[in-house]
């Protein structure tokens, strides 16, 4: 529901996927990362795209 604005007005290269707040109670980080994940995928992003915020955002935020 809010996935498709935000990638609209940010686009993929000032996103970056995290789970540092992600609750054990809610399945943890993993979980997290799922729930992600299959967002993107119901959106038909490119999986350039998707790379970008699960890696390439932060790889050049903080130096690979």
């Amino acid at each position: 529901m809010y996935v498709g604005p935000v990638i609209e007005a940010f686009g993929f290269s000032r996103i970056m996927f995290g789970s540092s707040g992600a609750s054990s109670a809610f399945g943890g980080a993993g979980a997290w990362y799922e729930l992600a994940r299959e967002s993107l995928a119901e959106l038909a992003i490119e999986q350039e795209d998707i790379d970008a915020v699960f890696a390439g955002t932060a790889k050049k935020v903080y130096g690979a």
